[in-house]
């Protein structure tokens, strides 16, 4: 099942930003560690639960279109979803800014706990580590997790850079 570019979006706008990193970014490289927490993708599971870092650049990187990354580069080739593959990552959010950014670690785990009980065990596991930086989202659709995970990275930029 692919998605056309309206159902794209609806992902994108109906991802909900929970915790956001509360420190400022300065310039170069960033990690941006995530919590990306949906419905079960795999039957058996109530949630599933996408763990990760992204590495963004804000520096000023210029790419011909054609050479972009893809899904895959970004997020790997074992935890993409396959109508995703062949698609090249073009961020909705800041598709026309000069950024770079990749994947340096992902785990993917299945819960049979609800939703809101992954988010609250999750956001007290991050309090009780005292960590700032990692953001917390509730993806509308874990089958396209890299949609939400693109909502974070855009609104992180644009808190930070307002390019």
């Amino acid at each position: 099942m692919s998605l056309d570019p309206r159902e794209m979006r609806a992902i994108f706008d109906k991802t909900v930003l929970v915790r956001k990193p509360s420190y400022g970014i300065v310039k170069g490289y960033h990690e941006l560690p995530y919590v990306c927490i949906g419905e079960a993708i795999e039957s058996g599971f109530r949630t599933t639960l996408v763990k990760g870092k992204v590495m963004v650049s804000p520096q000023f990187i210029i790419t011909p279109d054609q050479y972009g990354p893809s899904y895959e580069d970004i997020f790997g080739e074992e935890h993409v979803d396959q109508a995703l593959t062949g698609r090249y990552f073009g961020f909705m959010g800041f598709r026309d800014k000069p950024v770079q950014c990749k994947s340096e670690y992902m785990e993917v785990e299945h819960v049979d706990a609800s939703i809101d009980a992954v988010l609250s065990d999750t956001l007290e596991e991050l309090e009780r580590k005292e960590d700032i930086t990692a953001g917390v989202m509730i993806c509308p659709n874990a089958q396209y997790y890299p949609i939400s995970i693109e909502k974070f990275i855009s609104s992180i930029l644009d808190d930070e850079f307002r390019f």
